[in-house]
């Protein structure tokens, strides 16, 4: 009985599992709920505001959710009523809809937060469409919308109460999940039987990587929002130090100490290289397990076999050391063996570490502004908003088409064959997206969708013609469209087609639109398609050479900040884990770009390999000097020091002021340090950072090579 209760418990305080229980309620209500209470009638706003509402919620403190239902209550409100006044002018009508719609969408500039508020209120727009001319007034359906608002508001706040730092919990949990993806995945680069595919698992990596990057960002942005409330309390707290530990560990995790190419030249026929494959893996699952503790708000238990397996893998080393005295390599090893030692002392006494959290009270409070993204005056605000308004910005390209795609649309729907043309501007909503790349992905599975949840709804309106019956299939579709619509477009697209076309078939024409709803989705497909093809297209915008020298500058401040720590000793400074966050944060997008490259028409196959190689090797020498930031202390050595400081302007040098890469240079650097390496072959710090100095000079010539390569064929 008590594991039952135990397995129960731990799904309980699942972030996905309680948010399908509040739409289910909030569904319950718009539909059953007002069935019960004799209006009809009310069915179909109320419930279309509430999910509009649902599409606008943002993780945030009690104060700014009731704040944000004030803004979406009166945006709803007040866009409604204008396209109720405007709907017998249709000149002025699709002006208002189309401008309104690109303003909307380009406020987005603001904030996360009025992002998701403006992608609300423009789809709000269009359910408004539903029902023109269908109400007596002309404040009901928009005072309908309002009524759905603030019943989800209410189901929102009250599950808000009920457990406040749920979206905390499972942001925390998702970053040790991606840790532990990470981690397995660079189990297999030391395999002694790789030879051909050590590019693509880096490739791969780097990608994993960059997900465990916005999984810091989402859990970043979840505490700073508690954190500024007027009371921090214990959880907070925790949740806070938990997070700087994740932080070191992605530090440790992104940490490269070798040539991976090479593993199978030196280690093919000894067991150290599989032992460390096999401690990579536990740790891989220490992550997964803290992951589920965070969850379940269980303590977290370390595995003793691991310690065991660290313990056989130092044994194994030293044996192979004495029998290969003067092999170089198996000092780099000593590297990773010591950030294993490293990653599993964390986890080990994590207990111990957040049960003192009060000593470290104000080291946390002094490092709570992380990154402040909120608006602090009316400065602040048009800063934010002007620079994005130039096509350069693809938030502003994204506006533009979106405003396209309304103006069409709404023509188009004009027609008479168009008699639901407001189907043509949810399609087109829905499926152009700021690039190309996820447009594209969109119009497959958008259609995709739409045909399912046709198919299937054609059996449903015939055997469940009760309308009890369908509107509880209408709650059970819309939970499953909300909890598939981030991960299975294609079966949320089909749910979100089966639940309109049962609610709509209380008008009795459930029949009548399911061949204009296929039309119509084709339709706006089509614009969408031609809006991200024609209006501002991506590849004119993709700007290679700025994604190059902002990551590159953002890696070079990186190190710089590295050496600095090397000078005057570890510290978790604000400064030096901004610059590490950013050094990520640029990976990430020059990532994205370079993911999207492949997707484009007629792409240069040139290019492309150019593009994914030059990632590889940029996510590497990220990978160095995360060695070198995750060893850091205080470094007495002179020589070293003077060292470090040559390699960082060289970088700058040749990564930021693209000067020619001295060749010479490199080479007198390379003999310096196998010079020092000789020195202080008893110094594992020292050998450290030789090592990595060595690994970045040695990468640099090929990374610059590929740099050149991009941009002669990004000119073309």
């Amino acid at each position: 009985m008590r594991s039952r209760f135990e397995f129960l418990s731990s799904y309980q305080i699942n972030a996905t599992l309680v948010y399908c229980v509040q739409i289910f309620i909030v569904l319950l209500g718009t539909t059953l709920g007002l069935r019960s209470l004799g209006l009809d009638e009310l069915i179909i706003p109320v419930t279309l505001g509430a999910i509009a509402t649902a599409l606008t919620d943002f993780d945030d403190r009690l104060t700014i959710r009731l704040r944000n239902l004030m803004y979406v209550s009166v945006l709803f409100f007040v866009v409604s009523t204008i396209l109720e006044l405007l709907a017998p002018y249709p000149a002025f009508f699709i002006v208002y809809l189309s401008l309104s719609s690109g303003f909307l969408i380009l406020l987005g500039s603001l904030g996360q937060r009025y992002a998701t508020i403006s992608f609300g209120t423009v789809l709000l727009s269009v359910y408004t469409l539903f029902g023109l001319g269908e109400y007596t007034h002309w404040y009901q359906q928009p005072l309908y919308f309002v009524y759905g608002v603030l019943w989800y508001g209410l189901t929102s706040v009250l599950f808000f109460m009920i457990k406040p730092t749920l979206a905390v919990q499972d942001n925390l949990a998702q970053i040790f999940q991606n840790l532990s993806q990470v981690l397995t995945l660079k189990s297999r680069l030391f395999d002694p039987d790789n030879l051909d595919n050590v590019e693509q698992l880096l490739f791969e990596l780097s990608l994993e990587n960059s997900k465990t990057v916005q999984s810091l960002n989402s859990a970043k942005s979840s505490l700073l929002s508690r954190l500024k409330a007027s009371r921090v309390n214990k959880n907070s707290m925790q949740w806070l130090h938990l997070y700087f530990v994740a932080q070191d560990i992605h530090e440790q995790v992104s940490a490269n100490y070798l040539h991976y190419e090479q593993i199978q030249r030196n280690f093919s026929r000894s067991d150290l290289i599989f032992r460390i494959q096999k401690n990579i893996r536990l740790q891989a699952q220490a992550c997964e397990q803290l992951s589920q503790c965070i969850l379940s708000r269980q303590p977290y238990q370390p595995r003793p076999e691991i310690k065991q397996s660290l313990l056989q893998l130092e044994l194994s080393m030293q044996d192979w050391i004495a029998e290969n005295p003067h092999n170089i390599e198996v000092k780099n090893l000593k590297l990773i063996l010591k950030n294993l030692h490293n990653l599993d002392d964390q986890l080990s006494n994590l207990d111990d570490l957040q049960a003192t959290y009060p000593q470290r009270m104000q080291h946390h409070i002094d490092n709570l502004n992380l990154l402040d993204d909120d608006i602090h005056g009316i400065r602040d605000l048009w800063l934010k908003f002007r620079q994005h308004l130039t096509p350069q910005s693809a938030l502003f390209r994204h506006a533009t088409r979106i405003a396209f795609v309304f103006a069409a649309g709404s023509l188009i729907s004009l027609l008479p064959f168009a008699q639901n043309g407001y189907w043509i501007l949810l399609t087109g909503l829905f499926v152009c997206q700021v690039t190309y790349f996820a447009t594209k992905s969109r119009l497959r599975l958008r259609t995709l969708g739409t045909l399912l949840g046709v198919i299937f709804g054609l059996p449903i309106l015939y055997f469940v013609p009760s309308v009890d019956g369908q509107l509880m299939i209408t709650v059970i579709c819309g939970v499953f469209f909300f909890y598939l619509r981030q991960k299975k477009y294609a079966l949320a697209t089909s749910m979100a087609t089966l639940m309109v076309l049962l609610i709509f078939n209380l008008k009795g024409a459930g029949y009548a639109i399911i061949l204009p709803r296929v039309i119509d989705t084709l339709l706006g497909c089509a614009v969408a398609w031609f809006a991200v093809s024609f209006i501002w297209p991506d590849w004119n915008f993709r700007n290679i050479s700025n994604n190059i020298r902002n990551s590159s500058q953002a890696c070079v401040a990186y190190f710089s900040s590295v050496i600095e720590q090397y000078q005057t000793g570890r510290n978790n400074s604000m400064a030096y884990r901004i610059a590490r966050r950013l050094a990520h944060n640029s990976q990430i997008e020059l990532s994205t770009m370079i993911s999207s490259l492949s997707a484009e028409p007629h792409p240069n196959p040139e290019l492309i390999h150019s593009a994914f190689r030059y990632l590889v090797y940029s996510h590497s020498q990220l990978s160095y000097i995360s060695a070198l930031g995750s060893h850091r202390e205080k470094m007495e050595d002179p020589e070293i020091l003077a060292l470090m400081q040559k390699c960082q302007q060289m970088l700058h040098a040749v990564l930021q002021q693209h000067q020619p890469l001295p060749h010479d240079e490199i080479k007198q650097q390379l003999r310096e340090i196998e010079r020092l390496a000789q020195s202080n072959s008893g110094a594992d710090n020292l050998m450290l950072v030789l090592k990595q100095i060595s690994l970045i000079l040695e990468t640099l010539p090929e990374l610059i090579n590929l740099r050149t390569q991009l941009l002669q064929q990004e000119i073309r």
